[in-house]
Formats: structure tokens, C-alpha cells, sequence
């Protein structure tokens, strides 16, 4: 379960190879840049190079480009091509030319398309008249109105129109819901009639728009219509060319623009290096099984390379590098809530995977319940995309495998042979258990601490501390103690000898920083007094006893969950029970939902809880920081 480890690479060479060593040992792989002007102070005043970036601009046409073919930006294979900056410039303009010469024609067309269904649009209220728009548009003799009503008050307002005098109501045009039309009137007349023929359905409305409006109405939308349709036809050819054009020029201008990309990226990590005269430095972390590969590539530039392995100081420094795993990976973030473990610690993961299944196993344990989380749980990871999804996948397989331990399918535990909670003294079994359970995993807790203290050289730690060999060795005295005497009627509890081992393992605990001072196996802050370490670690052994009590008494929340799902279900079955025998259908289904919802939620959290509270905390503070090499972003514009 632990993490990679690292070693940090110091690289020196002519000041001519920098930008090849930038791209070939920190882009080409897995290498975290540090400050080279901080890191290596003692190497004189080193200064920042130049990072006028020359290739940002080709890489910004090569961008915008992609952008107006509508292709993504993503990786293409460049290595094997003989690209230059000024043929990538070149090319780019070419096609960029040879696409605006596409697009400025397509959009044209387009353009006009539009234009024409907007002015056809305009045309069909008047698409009945017979006569040129712009002579009737332009009459002075007679007040002109453009107008509209619903189609079921034409027979009427055309039949008041004809019966007063001065006025003549016309068609014009008509849809689904109205009936356009224009009404003339002659001047002193006109205002009362208009009065009698708005109050009979007559909507007046404002003349419209006359630009563009001449010719015959019908004649005219006809002309626009093939216009249009010729239009609209040409746009879509054109589309197609500049789709096939992009198809055709995609492989090529993707390589080109990850190229460019791969080289601004290049320069812009100018900023890690630090150069003296004619010779550039740069550092940082890589894992150690590249260590071969790295110095290969450093030689074949010309430049010096060394490797120094982190000490007990850089714990803090180091980033830490997780290896790989399913399982673990499903859990990460649950991981990542409490924090990235500091190099050198016990990596989390596969032991939170583990624990997490057997804590929600034990408390959520029902074979068709755990079906249902599983499909729940991949319905969320593999169509929603959401991470508690694989978690909810995940255990859900613990939750059927204890299903089978207690017999129980969707809360009946009639259907097979099992272990009852409810019956017999199964309550205080399951209690019993889970103290157990939780005894054991602290003890584990103990030796992963144990074992992180040696890798950090902590030796004060992991040999007198309340987490490390002594504090391991009285829990496991004690409980060893208490069940010889319990279970196999062995006197242990009666021997002077346990008690006076207890008290000297407690006293040392009591006594760790002291006798660290005296071993030698650490160093005396300065201003820190005998008493004051005295008080200071009675304390300290106070809250581990106290720790070591409430943690175990915590565990029992595993078994009494257990002990709540079985009586839920006890109540669903007992609320669901129809007076003349058998069960409502209804009421199991809408039960089984209820508890399982309720019981998912807390089961996650209290499991959780345990975790982060009980465990985590002997053995991973989580004030690490996670290992994240340089590497370009090609489906970004950003650098």
C-alpha cells in the first residue's frame, strides 16, 4: 500500500541544449519542475532565461482555425514529422486562407438565403393583392392602412365595410389565424368608419416596412422563393466542401498545432530554469524506477545529471505519487476529503477500499438490497458520471455477501439459513463482534504507523508513542490478557508479572520523549524543560487511553446498524401484513425503498466516519501533496 517513491533530479548543461532537455526530460515524461533559482541556491545567483514565446502566435492562428472547421483539439502524433515554426506558419496561413475563402462564400449564400426568407415573411400578408406594391405604398389621394382580423370576423367587417361610404376593405393575405387586409379611405370620412370597422374586429396596425417591397406580391415571393431555395442550396454545398476540407485537413493541421503546442509549452517552463553564463540548471521529482531512462536522455543532450534521494527532512517537500489500482482508485475520493497522504506514509486506499466494504457489508447486509445498490450505483457511474456511483457499485457486492451470512433477500429472512440478528443472543453476538473488529483494526492502524515511522525515520515514534511498538504491544497484552482470563478460565488477570509489563509499557509511553533525548533518537527543542516533557506526555498518555476506549466502544455502531436494518425490515414486513395472510406488494416495495434510502445514506457516513476518525488518524495525517508533472494540455488553448 504505499506510494511510488521519488528521487529529485538535478540536471546541468550548455545553455544551447535547454530547450531540447525541457522537452525531452520534463515533457517527454514524468517529472515535477521545481524552482531551480530557489532549489539550488548554493550554486551562485542563477537567473531566469528568456520566455519570449515565438510560437504562440502561429499557435493561436492554428487554434482559432480548428475552431472555425469545427475540430476539436486533441493530440496527433508529431515526433516522426520535420516540423519547422516557419512552415507550421505557412501551412497554417494556407489553410486558413483556403477556409475563408470557403466560408466567405458559404456565409453568402447563407446570408442571402436568409435575407430573402425574412422578405418573403413580409410579402405573404399582401400575397392576394394584384397590383405593384411600391404604386400602392406610395398613394397620396387616399389614407392607407395595413390591417388584420381573425378569419371568422371577415364575412362581417367585409359586409359593414360595404355599407359605409368612403372606405374599401381589401384582402391582402392570410394564415391559419388571421385574415390581413389594407383599407383606403377617403379624407374627412375616414375616421368614424375606422372607429365602426375596429369595434367589428378590425386590428389596424403600422405600415410596414416598405423596403424591398415592390412587384406584385405572388410574383414577387415566388422569384424570392427559387432565390432562396437556390441560395440555401449553395450554402450546403459550400458546408460540405468545408466539411470535407476539414476531414482532409485535420490529421495534418492537429499534428502541426500539437507540435506548436508541445513547443510553447516547452517555453513557457523556461520559467523553472535558472541559467548561469552559458549553462542552465534545472530540478525536480520523478519517480526512481526512471532513473536509467532519465540519465540515458540526459547524456544524449550533452548534460550532467545526478539523483538525490529524499531524506527525513524533505518529508514535508516531497510530493507523493499513488500507485495504481482499481479498487483503490474507486475510493479516491473519499481519500482525497481527508487529504494526500506526506511522503512516506502508508498510501490509504486499498486499506479504506477494504474496511469500507466490511464495515458496510456488516451493517447494510441483504442479498436483494446489495442487487439494487449495484445497479443504482452503475446506473450513476456510467451514465451520470458521478464517482459515489462506483463506490455505491462497489459495495453493494460486501452488502449481498453478508446478505447470504444473515439470510436475509429484501428484509425476509425466512427464505434461507443464516445468521439472526434478532434471535437468539444474536444481538449481543454481532456486538461482540464488532468490538472485535474494531481491536483489530486499530492494532492494524498501529502497525501501519509502525512501519510509516521507520520509513520517515521517526524512530522516537514509532518505538514509544501510544500509536507505535509499545502502545501495539499493551492493547494487544490487555485484550490478549482479558480473553485468556474470560474464554479459557486462564488466571491471567491475577499475574503481578502482566500487570507490572502494563505499567512499564505505559510508563514508557509516559516517558517517550525523554527516553528519545536519551537514545539519541531525536533532538531537544531548544527552551524545552524535563517537566515540562514530563507533563506534556502524561497528557498525551491520558488521551490515548482514552483514545483507545472510545475507539473501541465506536465500533460497536457497526454491529447496532446491523441490529436497526433487521428491525426496520421487521416493521415494513409487520406494516405490510394483510389480515387474512400474505403481504401487500405495495407496502414491500415502498418499504424496501424508505429503508434503503435512509439506511444507504447513514451507513455511508457512519462508515465514513470511522474511517476518518478511528483509523485514519493513527497512522496519515494528510498533509502531503499529490506528485503532478509537467505535461501539455492539448484539448486546451491554455499554456
Amino acid at each position: 500500500m504505499a506510494t511510488e517513491k521519488l528521487t529529485r533530479a538535478v540536471v546541468s548543461g550548455p545553455i544551447a541544449a535547454m530547450d531540447d532537455a525541457i522537452c525531452s526530460l520534463m515533457l517527454d515524461r514524468e517529472f515535477q519542475p521545481l524552482q531551480a533559482s530557489s532549489e539550488l541556491g548554493g550554486r551562485g545567483e542563477l537567473k531566469a532565461p528568456e520566455t519570449d514565446d515565438v510560437y504562440r502566435p502561429v499557435l493561436d492562428g492554428a487554434l482559432a482555425l480548428l475552431n472555425k472547421l469545427g475540430i476539436k483539439p486533441e493530440f496527433r502524433e508529431f515526433r516522426s514529422s520535420d516540423y519547422t515554426l516557419e512552415d507550421c506558419r505557412k501551412v497554417i496561413n494556407d489553410f486558413a486562407g483556403e477556409c475563408s475563402r470557403l466560408a466567405t462564400r458559404r456565409n453568402s449564400a447563407l446570408s442571402l438565403a436568409h435575407d430573402d426568407e425574412e422578405l418573403i415573411s413580409r410579402l405573404e400578408p399582401f400575397s392576394l393583392l394584384e397590383v405593384d406594391l411600391e404604386e400602392l405604398l406610395d398613394i397620396k389621394s387616399m389614407r392607407l392602412h395595413f390591417g388584420s382580423t381573425e378569419l371568422e370576423y371577415w364575412p362581417e367587417l367585409r359586409r359593414r365595410a360595404e355599407g359605409e361610404t368612403g372606405v374599401f376593405l381589401f384582402r391582402s393575405g392570410f394564415d391559419t389565424e388571421k385574415m390581413y387586409c389594407i383599407l383606403l379611405s377617403l379624407p374627412g370620412q375616414s375616421i368614424l368608419a375606422e372607429e365602426e370597422l375596429c369595434s367589428a374586429g378590425l386590428r389596424l396596425e403600422d405600415l410596414p416596412n416598405a423596403a424591398g417591397l415592390k412587384g406584385v406580391p405572388a410574383k414577387r415571393i415566388a422569384e424570392l422563393r427559387a432565390e432562396a431555395a437556390d441560395a440555401a442550396k449553395q450554402g450546403e454545398e459550400l458546408t460540405r466542401q468545408l466539411q470535407a476540407l476539414a476531414d482532409k485537413l485535420s490529421n495534418e493541421l492537429l499534428s502541426r498545432y500539437s507540435w506548436l503546442k508541445y513547443k510553447s509549452e516547452g517555453v513557457a517552463l523556461r520559467r523553472m530554469v535558472g541559467v548561469e553564463r552559458e549553462t542552465f540548471y534545472m530540478c525536480g521529482w520523478m519517480p526512481q524506477s526512471g532513473e536509467a531512462d532519465f540519465k540515458a536522455a540526459a547524456d544524449a543532450l550533452g548534460c550532467a545529471c545526478r539523483f538525490e534521494k529524499p531524506g527525513p527532512h524533505d518529508s514535508g517537500r516531497v510530493p507523493v505519487k499513488f500507485k495504481k489500482g482499481k479498487l483503490a482508485k474507486v475510493f479516491s475520493p473519499f481519500v482525497d476529503m481527508y487529504g494526500v497522504p506526506a511522503y512516506g506514509e502508508a498510501d490509504p486506499r486499498l486499506f479504506l477500499a477494504l474496511t469500507y466494504c466490511l464495515f458496510f457489508g456488516m451493517m447494510f447486509g441483504d442479498i436483494g438490497q446489495g442487487v439494487v445498490l449495484i445497479l443504482v450505483g452503475l446506473y450513476m457511474y456510467k451514465k451520470r458520471g458521478m464517482w459515489l456511483g462506483g463506490i455505491l457499485a462497489t459495495v453493494g457486492v460486501p452488502a449481498i455477501l453478508f446478505g447470504f451470512i444473515y439470510g436475509s433477500v429484501f428484509g425476509n429472512e425466512h427464505l434461507l439459513p443464516g445468521f439472526k440478528v434478532l434471535e437468539g443472543d444474536g444481538v449481543v453476538t454481532i456486538l461482540l463482534v464488532s468490538a472485535v473488529l474494531g481491536i483489530i483494526l486499530i492494532l492494524m492502524t498501529g502497525v501501519l504507523n509502525i512501519l510509516t515511522c521507520f520509513r520517515q525515520r521517526d524512530y522516537r515514534r514509532a518505538l514509544f508513542s501510544a500509536n507505535g511498538v509499545t502502545g501495539v504491544l499493551f492493547l494487544t497484552l490487555l485484550v490478549a490478557g482479558v480473553a485468556l482470563t474470560m474464554l479459557l478460565e486462564i488466571p491471567v488477570l491475577s499475574s503481578a508479572v502482566y500487570w507490572i509489563v502494563l505499567a512499564a509499557l505505559l510508563l514508557t509511553i509516559w516517558l517517550s520523549e525523554p527516553l528519545g533525548i536519551w537514545l539519541r533518537l531525536t533532538h531537544r527543542e531548544e527552551g524545552q524543560s524535563m517537566g515540562m516533557m514530563i507533563g506534556v506526555g502524561f497528557f498525551e498518555l491520558f488521551e490515548a487511553v482514552l483514545g483507545w476506549l472510545s475507539n473501541c466502544l465506536s465500533f460497536l455502531r457497526v454491529g447496532a446498524y446491523a441490529i436497526i436494518h433487521a428491525i426496520m425490515m421487521m416493521i415494513v414486513y409487520q406494516l405490510s401484513a394483510k389480515s387474512g395472510g400474505g403481504y401487500s406488494i405495495f407496502g414491500l416495495v415502498i418499504g424496501n425503498v424508505i429503508v434503503m434510502v435512509i439506511e444507504a445514506a447513514l451507513v455511508c457516513i457512519q462508515a465514513l466516519r470511522l474511517e476518518f476518525y478511528e483509523l485514519f488518524s493513527r497512522f496519515y495525517t494528510g498533509r502531503g501533496h499529490s506528485f503532478e508533472p509537467a505535461a501539455v494540455d492539448y484539448s486546451s488553448g491554455r499554456v
